[in-house]
């Protein structure tokens, strides 16, 4: 394949993708061990992306990549963007795992009630929580699949300050 082409199914990839991609899978798909040729083509689907596309590329925390639509096209579509399938129970329980982590599921039940095991479940389906034995109860976390999906990037003081203002 020629460069065009293989900048082509780097863009389609990521498109398609639910989730950012990483260095190693953009590899595996481009079918190159060549990191720096990886990034050579992320470099031009960049530079195309600027000059005449609604998307634009963005590298998250640790070199994972995602195609993002431009932030001045998002008044223009806003209304027709799915929502999250998330209820927003569901997304109160995310907020509180992202402000209090590490927390212990048990912890999260009182403050949030019984029902935050289905919560935690479908969170989990979503690879927005994980959770690690502790004793009787698990310690529930975010991924880094939540910190890209948000835009957070890994970055906790962040979360913590846009949390703190969602409350206010």
């Amino acid at each position: 394949m020629g460069i065009e082409e293989d900048v082509s199914t780097l863009q389609a990839a990521l498109y398609a993708s639910d989730r950012p991609l990483s260095l190693k899978e953009l590899k595996d798909i481009v079918e190159t061990s060549s990191e720096s040729y990886i990034q050579k083509l992320l470099d031009h689907l960049d530079e195309e992306c600027r000059k005449n596309s609604p998307f634009g590329l963005k590298e998250t925390s640790e070199n994972m990549y995602t195609l993002q639509l431009r932030e001045e096209f998002m008044p223009k579509v806003e209304n027709i963007i799915p929502k999250t399938k998330i209820n927003e129970a569901a997304l109160k329980t995310l907020a509180v795992i992202a402000y209090k982590q590490p927390i212990k599921q048990s912890e999260l039940a009182e403050i949030r009630g019984g029902r935050v095991y289905q919560y935690v479940k479908k969170l989990k389906e979503l690879d927005f929580v994980e959770s690690k034995p502790l004793g009787r109860t698990k310690v529930l976390r975010t991924t880094k699949k939540f910190a890209g999906y948000f835009g957070f990037e890994d970055q906790m003081d962040k979360i913590r300050e846009k949390l703190q203002q969602m409350a206010k």
